[in-house]
């Protein structure tokens, strides 16, 4: 917030002159000994008497919570694969056609047959009793082959039969447990599914587990975990007929992980270490905005008063969440006013808020660093100042120079 970048409400008034803030009495206020400490010019009359504006709450961000968007899939219900009945064959072997004719001998005549007559019957029997015997031949071998396809198919089939009844009497393939039929609140899960599809797998609790915080029995209702913040996920299994509530636990004693919009957490500038949810109050950092599926901070809005952020990084993105926080500063707005910025400061000179008019306003910001300074008072070179010490977290500590508006 600038609205007057260039705004100097004494031109060319230097804190000596007639109309300019003025030095500290002759006899310099000590040093403060508490972070927090203000300096001012006690000789400068206060242009508002009786109007300067009481200490106020910590300011309102009025964000909105963003939503809460977490994976929901039905945990398949368990049971043995499906028996493999006999295999169907097609249809059965063509069927040959009848044997050749068998020609009988024709009996001899008694009506004086000649010797030729009775060879050449005889050659003619022979024949047809060797023609007979060849298509005997044929039709077994016809027979055979036919046959054998029958015997085959029967014997197959038979075969088939008998390990289907064994497998179904005796399966080979165990039963898949189910995991949310037998889990009870407490129990933890490594998933290795993904974001569609879970794959749960029991496993004592700890980072980068699943915890079960609530059991709904009855229902196979993935939005009945909807209502519990620290949810991440819902697992149902139709089988069992109830949903297990999972919490993700992303640090071992973290839970800032699942805070939401306008609640504000406290923990260490060290690299995974674990941050907790806290009552809003001085020092506290309060969350601006919630980014799911997101592990950089640089994804946080340039916001007045973005001042720090957290990201968790995990092993699938769906689960990834960074925190954008803004430090809830003892004195107010002063932690994030700039040069020039008009500010309403209150009777204590201890507390800043920002004005949108500089007309609704009483001090100017005239210097700005973020150190804490062994002189701040000559740093300022005669104008007010007014520092705030975050030993945590000292980039994020500041002293501001003010001037009388």
């Amino acid at each position: 917030m600038d609205p007057y970048a260039s705004y100097n409400p004494n031109p060319g008034a230097q804190p000596s002159q007639p109309g300019g803030p003025s030095y500290p009495p002759a006899q310099p206020p000590a040093y403060p000994s508490q972070p927090g400490g203000a300096g001012y010019p006690p000789a400068q009359p206060d242009p508002y008497p009786g109007t300067a504006p009481e200490p106020n709450a910590a300011p309102n961000f009025n964000y909105t919570p963003g939503p809460e968007t977490t994976h929901s899939t039905g945990f398949p219900p368990p049971g043995p694969y499906p028996t493999v009945g006999a295999p169907q064959y097609g249809a059965a072997p063509p069927q040959y056609g009848p044997m050749p004719p068998q020609y009988a001998p024709v009996p001899p005549q008694q009506s004086g047959i000649t010797a030729v007559g009775w060879v050449g019957i005889a050659l003619g029997i022979t024949l047809v009793i060797g023609l007979g015997v060849v298509g005997l031949v044929y039709g077994l071998g016809g027979n055979d082959d036919s046959g054998g396809s029958d015997n085959s198919a029967t014997s197959t089939g038979g075969d088939a039969e008998t390990d289907t009844a064994t497998d179904s009497s005796d399966p080979t393939e165990a039963a898949v447990a189910d995991p949310v039929a037998d889990a009870v609140v407490g129990d933890c899960f490594y998933d290795y599914g993904d974001e569609t599809t879970p794959d749960l797998e029991a496993t004592t609790c700890g980072a980068g587990t699943f915890e079960t915080i609530e059991i709904v029995e009855g229902t196979s209702d993935l939005t009945s975990c909807d209502n519990l913040p620290l949810a991440s996920s819902a697992v149902s299994s139709t089988a069992a007929n109830r949903v297990l509530c999972l919490s993700y636990t992303a640090i071992v004693g973290d839970d800032a992980y699942h805070a939401q919009v306008d609640e504000c957490v406290y923990g260490s500038s060290t690299p995974d270490s674990p941050w907790n949810i806290i009552d809003c109050q001085d020092g506290a950092f309060r969350v601006i905005e919630r980014l799911e599926s997101e592990s950089s901070t640089g994804a946080c809005s340039d916001s007045t008063y973005y001042s720090y952020g957290l990201a968790y990084t995990t092993s699938q993105t769906y689960l990834d969440v960074t925190l954008c926080l803004s430090i809830i500063y003892p004195g107010g707005d002063a932690g994030y006013a700039e040069i020039d910025d008009c500010m309403s400061m209150n009777s204590d000179y201890t507390y800043f808020e920002f004005v949108s008019d500089c007309d609704d306003g009483n001090v100017y910001i005239t210097g700005r660093t973020n150190e804490i300074l062994d002189d701040p008072e000559s740093w300022c070179n005669g104008w007010g100042w007014h520092y705030q010490e975050m030993p945590d977290f000292p980039e994020l500590s500041y002293t501001i120079c003010w001037g009388w508006l």
